[in-house]
């Protein structure tokens, strides 16, 4: 059986997913309800196994993860002093 949708991709602004050391990554992600969904770094960027992910390409959980990872790599996330 074929999907409804094609697959779509959520690309980041701040990196590359290709080749990037995020690349292969699963991120498990709590959903409404209880559920629960898997946001992969792939090199054409993220995916989500949610539904709305598919009808959208993206979703809260896709751009969660997305939006942490840029936080991290621009450094907006405090530092801690180790003084």
């Amino acid at each position: 059986m074929s999907k409804k949708f094609p697959q779509r991709y959520l690309k980041p602004t701040v990196f590359d997913c290709k080749n990037s050391i995020f690349e292969g990554i699963v991120w498990p992600m709590p959903g409404s309800n209880g559920n629960k969904y898997s946001v992969e770094c792939t090199p054409k960027g993220f995916t989500c196994d949610c539904a709305g992910f598919s009808f959208r390409g993206a979703c809260k959980h896709s751009k969660q993860v997305v939006k942490q990872i840029e936080a991290a790599i621009e450094g907006r996330y405090p530092r801690y002093s180790t003084v």
